[in-house]
């Protein structure tokens, strides 16, 4: 299908994020690859910014806070060049938080990529059939050490990480989700592009 009707796909009622998409991961891939750790944004600043609720009105048990700030745009260009239409936020996960395990569809992101280059909605592509060519990429980046109880896994590999590290997402294939079962915030940037 076209890019322009997958996300018609995604807009319409019967679609379900969660249960409709947990179909396409595929556990015989790794659900990510490490990338490089990166020098980070003071940790003031992250939790300062980090202050809207998730608020889409939907799926209200899997709650996040974040945040985005044009100052941490600034950091995401000096610190990945390779990814062009950058959305650059932080993801705060309180004690007792969740996420359900889902796979990504990159819905809003799509979305403003067609907007900026409108030939992108002709190019083919599903989640049953993702396009070798388009080169979406979404990095996820520790803000500080793992704490014990910061559940986050992908493809049910657990990610263990250190302050500054980042990994890519096996986008259209890796089922992920996460718990916060420790009495600490947990703050991850989340990085989403398109490969220059």
């Amino acid at each position: 299908m076209k890019l322009s009707k997958y996300l018609n796909w995604l807009d319409s009622e019967e679609f379900d994020y969660y249960s409709d998409t947990i179909k396409f991961a595929d556990h015989n891939q790794p659900g990510h690859t490490f990338v490089k750790n990166v020098r980070l944004p003071q940790l003031d600043f992250i939790k300062k910014i980090t202050t809207q609720p998730r608020a889409d009105g939907k799926d209200l048990e899997n709650v996040y806070t974040y945040g985005r700030h044009p100052m941490l745009d600034v950091w995401a260009d000096k610190t990945f060049p390779e990814l062009k239409y950058k959305q650059t936020l932080v993801q705060l996960q309180r004690p007792g938080d969740k996420v359900d395990p889902h796979v990504d569809t990159l819905h809003g992101q799509i979305r403003s990529w067609i907007e900026k280059e409108p030939e992108l909605g002709n190019i083919e592509h599903s989640m049953e059939n993702p396009n070798p060519n388009f080169k979406a990429r979404r990095y996820f980046i520790g803000v500080e050490d793992h704490v014990a109880g910061q559940m986050f896994k992908l493809n049910n590999v657990e990610w263990i990480w250190k302050k500054g590290d980042t990994i890519s997402l096996n986008v259209w294939r890796g089922v992920h989700n996460t718990f916060n079962a420790s009495n600490v915030d947990r703050y991850i940037i989340k990085i989403t592009g398109l490969e220059k």
